[in-house]
């Protein structure tokens, strides 16, 4: 029974763990380490809770006692209904995505950039119908030409290194493990810090000069959550992060592999060691006693 809860327990620690530590790891870390490596954690974590959830519930309504019953069906409950939130936000995510590919139907090559007339200054990556960068005229008048440039390859940087698949796996993992839940803005963050490093590499200067004019221009706009425009993100760390010297490298690509596959068979084997837990008590096998959290 004690192996059974402590292996139960170990996804929502590694949940704490990244609730807790995503944040200095977002701090100390090159942007594009946290925006591609964390994401993987926790869609492994996510995957995880659910299994282990799943395990113990099963657990709870093979034993006796009436209320460990209850308490079983209770959790089965909690997986239907953080699966039901998932499956909402996927809904969404594809409707908007739908929605947005008009603008690269638009645009003239794959990830071009579309010009629209509106009165709101605004700019921002559309990842879905091939890709396209929109930008307002309102905030072409408002940007000189090397400013515009910077905020054209930041938006070309969110297509290119795809960040809204990095982040939309966060918020979906998110969905289901509200521990999670304060994950997202560091990823997004670090998926905002990276695409304006991306457009300093040209101009240091112009990408902050940019990024906070933007933001002045569009301080009076509500901010949606499911946009990665350049606003997005702590925009006063941001700025801040523009007048220092490029971050370091992430570590070489290979590292990154390594770390992602060894977490990734860390979890599955916790994973695997659950439903088999869970087969073992409602199809035990010839011979073999049941699993019961009681023994």
């Amino acid at each position: 029974m004690i192996l059974l809860l402590v292996v139960a327990a170990l996804p929502w620690i590694m949940s704490v763990a990244l609730r807790t530590y995503c944040g200095p790891v977002d701090d100390d870390a090159a942007p594009l380490a946290t925006v591609t490596v964390i994401p993987v954690l926790v869609a492994v974590t996510a995957f995880s809770v659910a299994a282990s959830t799943t395990a113990l519930a099963s657990v709870l309504i093979a034993s006796q006692p009436a209320i460990a019953i209850a308490a079983g069906f209770g959790m089965i409950g909690w997986v239907v209904y953080r699966l039901a939130l998932a499956a909402g936000h996927i809904a969404r995510v594809v409707a908007s995505s739908r929605d947005a590919a008009k603008f690269a139907a638009e645009a003239d090559v794959r990830g071009g950039t579309v010009l629209v007339e509106s009165t709101e200054p605004d700019a921002f990556a559309v990842a879905s119908g091939g890709g396209a960068v929109v930008i307002t005229t309102a905030l072409v008048a408002a940007l000189s030409d090397a400013e515009l440039t910077a905020v054209i390859e930041h938006e070309r940087a969110h297509l290119r290194f795809r960040h809204t698949f990095f982040t939309q796996t966060v918020e979906l993992a998110a969905q289901f493990d509200p521990l999670l839940r304060p994950v997202v803005g560091h990823v997004r963050h670090a998926a905002e810090r990276h695409a304006d490093e991306w457009a300093a590499r040209y101009d240091r200067h112009a990408t902050m000069s940019a990024l906070a004019k933007t933001v002045l221009l569009r301080a009076h706009l509500a901010r949606h959550s499911t946009s990665l425009s350049s606003t997005g993100g702590d925009v006063v760390r941001r700025v801040r992060a523009l007048t220092a010297p490029p971050p370091p490298p992430p570590p070489p690509r290979r590292s990154v592999v390594i770390a992602a596959l060894v977490s990734i068979t860390a979890f599955a084997a916790i994973s695997l060691g659950l439903f088999d837990v869970a087969q073992d008590v409602i199809v035990p096998e010839v011979g073999e006693n049941p699993t019961s959290v009681f023994r």
